[in-house]
């Protein structure tokens, strides 16, 4: 069990919600508010367990909750400072094209989901943690 380290910087945790179509892998994403598209992330609590966070994250930002295990996919230094991301993969099995969910977290934004492909690059409209973030996804998805 991996736990958040009280002593040091923040970590963060990526759940990366993903499916299929015609044998390409689509990741979950979201238009926040501001306008700008994101991932799922979030900052792991003091204690937490890496997997622990990420359901949280995923079901307090999506509203989604997995039935399958996550599947660790490696941990990466993301931004500038630099902190450290874990991430987690979670197959969709049940999630419809596009939703929206008002959020447990983050003052309750409503947040407006759809499916980004794997091999699509991100364009301006993302912030450049998010640009890492794929280039990790990539490698090890």
């Amino acid at each position: 069990m991996i736990l958040a380290n009280e002593t040091e910087m923040p970590e963060k945790v990526c759940p990366v919600v993903y499916r299929k179509v015609d044998g390409i892998p689509h990741l979950l994403a979201f238009q926040h508010p501001s306008g700008d598209y994101q991932f799922v992330k979030g900052t792991i609590q003091e204690g937490e367990c890496h997997s622990t966070a990420a359901l949280r994250e995923l079901r307090e930002e999506s509203g989604l909750h997995p039935t399958q295990a996550a599947r660790y996919l490696g941990q990466s230094q993301i931004g500038a400072p630099p902190l450290q991301w874990h991430f987690y993969a979670f197959l969709a099995c049940h999630a419809p094209e596009q939703w929206k969910h008002r959020t447990e977290d983050d003052c309750g934004h409503t947040f407006s989901f759809f499916w980004h492909p794997l091999v699509r690059d991100l364009d301006h409209q993302w912030h450049l943690i998010f640009h890492e973030a794929l280039q990790v996804i990539r490698r090890t998805l």
